[in-house]
């Protein structure tokens, strides 16, 4: 009796121990099966990441290669541009020099006037030693040469079109009187024959006569040089002036500048001398006496 309550507690034990050991082993496959779970779908939220941080990538790696692409037109524009801004500068530089031709700033030749240096091309202004520096006729009442270290000559050439000087015994022919052209090309014809007093009359005449006229802004330079030329320099600089104040667009007026600037260094007004100097530099950088300018400010400068 007492081994088969023994048998029976030992069955009982082993149900029991059965029992538990099913139960935990139900926990441990709904945890690992729970874990794997999570696992597939960390695996699957991380793979869309990936795919999504590759889509970036691509995109960000073609708008790189689309903004070298761009960069890259970009400097073929600028230096396509900086190409023809160079053109547009060499032509506007021909057509000054074009205009200078056609409207009188040309040399004769074979015609050397006082204010003109022989040795050097015309329609540059030039700076001489005081002993080459040609002597302007004496005139009463007109202001004396200064004896400067530096002395500047006048810019701007004979007016073209006139041939050699006329004999100094020839009488002047007597002016036109309604036709603008004849009175001109008489006034241009006493200057390049020296005769300055003669075609700075008729200058002024042909301003009085025909103030409006396509060649009067002209006519006002070359009535300055006449002065100029005769040792008038207040009178000069003030009808230089006048280039500049009514004829601003005239391509006359950075030699007007220049001569103006000659004649106050004449006068011994060295700094209004540097400051149009200075001027004809900045605001004409193009002009054909742009280079003799910066010569001449050295000059006035002592810098050479």
């Amino acid at each position: 009796m007492r081994f088969t309550h023994m048998t029976v507690l030992a069955a009982i034990a082993g149900a029991a121990l059965l029992t538990g050991c099913e139960t935990t082993g139900g926990q441990t496959k709904t945890t690992i099966y729970d874990m794997h779970r999570r696992v597939v779908k960390l695996d699957k939220d991380l793979g869309e990441s990936i795919n999504q941080l590759n889509t970036t990538s691509a995109t960000l790696n073609q708008r790189v290669d689309d903004m070298d692409g761009q960069t890259r037109e970009l400097r073929s524009l600028l230096e396509e541009n900086q190409r023809k801004l160079d053109e547009i500068k060499g032509d506007m530089t021909r057509l000054f020099r074009a205009m200078n031709l056609s409207q009188g700033v040309t040399a004769p030749t074979g015609t050397v006037t006082p204010s003109v240096n022989p040795n050097v091309q015309a329609g540059t202004p030039q700076i001489v030693p005081p002993a080459q520096t040609p002597g302007a006729a004496p005139v009463p009442g007109a202001l004396p040469t200064p004896s400067a270290q530096n002395e500047l000559l006048d810019s701007a050439p004979v007016p073209a079109g006139v041939g050699a000087a006329a004999p100094a015994a020839a009488p002047a022919a007597p002016a036109a009187v309604g036709d603008p052209n004849v009175l001109y090309n008489q006034a241009q014809n006493s200057y390049s024959s020296g005769d300055y007093k003669t075609a700075m009359q008729r200058f002024d005449e042909f301003l009085g006569q025909f103030p409006t006229s396509e060649n009067a802004h002209n006519a006002l330079f070359w009535k300055a040089k006449c002065q100029l030329n005769l040792g008038s320099f207040a009178d000069s600089v003030q009808s230089f002036e006048g280039v500049r104040s009514r004829f601003p667009n005239s391509t006359k007026v950075p030699f007007a500048m220049h001569n103006q600037a000659v004649a106050h260094s004449r006068l011994g007004q060295t700094d209004e001398a540097i400051r149009l100097m200075q001027a004809v530099v900045d605001q004409f950088p193009m002009s054909p006496v742009a280079e003799q300018a910066k010569s001449d400010l050295k000059r006035l400068k002592g810098e050479q």
